[in-house]
């Protein structure tokens, strides 16, 4: 717009590149906020493993309906044994309570 088709839009300066580089920084702005916006989103769903296409990591495929899914992991010097989890448990009136060895 400079040098081969100079344009006189809104009484803007069209002799160099430096006098018109005020009217490029708003849309430099925007254009970071809009990268900045979109690549937070992407992190997000790597991070969290969520793109779309990947496979469900839910414990149990009903808890996307109606259920609600504790899942608790025990060690072999943690507080509780995983006996001593389950009878607690059972004392709460838990529905159901299924026990996985890793």
């Amino acid at each position: 717009m400079i040098v081969d088709w100079p344009m006189n839009i809104g009484g803007k300066p069209s002799f160099s590149l430096i006098e018109n580089l005020p009217a490029f920084v708003p849309v430099t702005f925007e254009f970071t906020v809009f990268c900045a916006a979109h690549g937070m989103a992407i992190t997000y769903l790597l991070r969290n493993k969520t793109l779309p296409g990947m496979p469900a990591r839910n414990p149990d495929p009903r808890t996307t309906d109606d259920k609600f899914v504790m899942e608790l992991h025990t060690t072999e010097n943690g507080k509780f044994s995983a006996e001593e989890l389950q009878s607690m448990l059972k004392e709460t009136g838990v529905i159901e309570l299924e026990v996985r060895e890793a």
